[in-house]
């Protein structure tokens, strides 16, 4: 009886430190991913910062002007170039079936 209950405790101490084995490795290799996620994501933020700042650069509004000038000859709106609604023609009415109306 003593013989199988030291066998029984054994295998137990054996199966629980393999389990903590186990979960050791586990643990380390989970925080390793982490390190590297976290090394991913402050790469990423430092690339976003790079982005930020050619964009905040690229649009910058006397470049823009300059573009404009150049490449578009766009001049801004004047008053005389709007209308009122009551200018716009009537629609027609609509039509009985919607295939004559295509």
């Amino acid at each position: 009886m003593r013989g199988r209950a030291t066998l029984f405790w054994i295998a137990l101490v054996a199966a629980v430190g393999f389990g903590l084995f186990h979960v050791k490795y586990k643990v380390q290799a989970l925080e390793e991913e982490v390190t590297q996620l976290n090394s991913r994501i402050v790469h990423e933020q430092e690339q976003l910062h790079v982005l930020r700042a050619e964009w905040a650069y690229l649009n910058r509004p006397e470049r823009l002007e300059d573009l404009n000038r150049r490449l578009l000859g766009l001049v801004p709106v004047s008053p005389a170039q709007f209308g009122i609604l009551d200018d716009l023609p009537a629609r027609d009415t609509p039509r009985d079936t919607p295939e004559e109306s295509r």
